[in-house]
């Protein structure tokens, strides 16, 4: 059986805000701004999920299909 990750919507928002900040500041090297960006495509993909996942709760209360 597959476990789930929990991830806290919150705080990985909070992350990738920093990276965006970070990146936008335009004091990061390019080698770190790819690391930074890499790292944000990976949140953003979390959240993607988590959001699906909220979304398909939500039509299931409500009745939608």
């Amino acid at each position: 059986m597959e476990e789930k990750e929990t991830i806290n919507f919150e705080e990985e928002l909070k992350k990738l805000d920093a990276i965006v900040n970070a990146i936008s500041s335009k004091t990061l090297s390019l080698d770190e701004s790819l690391k930074q960006y890499e790292e944000g495509t990976k949140i953003i993909k979390k959240l993607e999920k988590a959001l699906k996942e909220a979304e398909d709760k939500v039509e299931k209360v409500v009745g939608i299909e």
